[in-house]
């Protein structure tokens, strides 16, 4: 089952909602790679990080740093109801420095997941989201949201002591087990990118045949090893690309691949520019 509610993109931030009872490999966004926030209306969703899994229910928000990339799944089938935020960068994060915001800091420091349901700041991100099919000027649409999301990332002192409990229940021990052996490749993967030369590697140094090893993982993330390693890799490029003394060539290399037009080609593929188009892109915010 899946059922569309609405998608908006405006200049820097998206949103989308669904309700489905399975994962998809298409995704439910615009953006590649951003900050998001994964917003639960009704059923649930499971989340991982640092080992730990957390029971997304009603009213629960994970919060997601881009250099972890969303690890979040259904398990046994689950019904949800989901909101997506994705927060372009380039353009959020010069707003959030006119409130003493340090956004990378922000997602770094929050990654989780919290029951926000009753924080008032958040019920006028529902409400502005929400509206947006309401409001005749596209402009107003926008800045709403936007002034939204900016206050309740103000006011974290209102719901940060609200994170989710760890969620234990023997029912679905064997799928979080698998999950979390996953989680655990996948984070393997994010801290040595640069030097994985093969999938054979991964399963020696995790103790799995390479068949089982791409099976769960596809199964689990909904990316091949291929896919997540190079998924990675260019989120780890688009550090490099801010620093200028970096050529094309140097951070190909860094990251692992050995052609550069190689390197062109995925970056493209995932960005939907080149790397210098996106460099260009950033420079200009600076």
């Amino acid at each position: 089952m899946y059922s569309s509610f609405y998608r908006e993109k405006f200049n820097g931030i998206a949103v989308g909602r669904v309700a489905r009872s399975q994962d998809f490999t298409a995704k439910l966004g615009f953006y590649h790679n951003e900050y998001q926030l994964q917003y639960i209306f009704d059923g649930e969703r499971y989340f991982f990080v640092d080992g730990v899994c957390y029971r997304m229910k009603k009213g629960c928000l994970a919060i997601i740093d881009k250099k972890m990339i969303a690890k979040t799944c259904i398990i046994g089938g689950k019904y949800h109801d989901r909101l997506l935020i994705e927060l372009e960068e380039s353009v959020f994060s010069p707003l959030c420095d006119y409130l003493g915001i340090d956004l990378q800091s922000f997602f770094t420091s929050h990654h989780g997941v919290y029951q926000v349901e009753d924080i008032d700041s958040f019920r006028q991100v529902l409400e502005a989201i929400e509206n947006v099919e309401k409001e005749d000027s596209s402009d107003t649409r926008e800045t709403k949201v936007k002034l939204a999301v900016l206050r309740f990332f103000s006011e974290h002192e209102k719901w940060e002591n609200s994170k989710a409990i760890k969620f234990s229940e023997d029912g679905v021990k064997l799928h979080v087990e698998k999950q979390k052996r996953v989680h655990q490749v996948a984070d393997y993967i994010a801290d040595n990118y640069a030097k994985i030369d093969s999938v054979d590697t991964l399963s020696k140094l995790f103790y799995m045949s390479n068949s089982y090893l791409c099976r769960i993982f596809k199964e689990v993330t909904n990316f091949t090893i291929s896919e997540y390693i190079n998924l990675c890799r260019i989120a780890a490029s688009k550090e490099y690309l801010m620093n200028d003394k970096y050529t094309m060539t140097q951070i190909a290399n860094m990251l692992g691949y050995d052609s550069l037009t190689y390197f062109e080609r995925v970056f493209k593929k995932q960005m939907e520019v080149t790397p210098f188009q996106y460099r260009k892109r950033i420079t200009r915010h600076k």
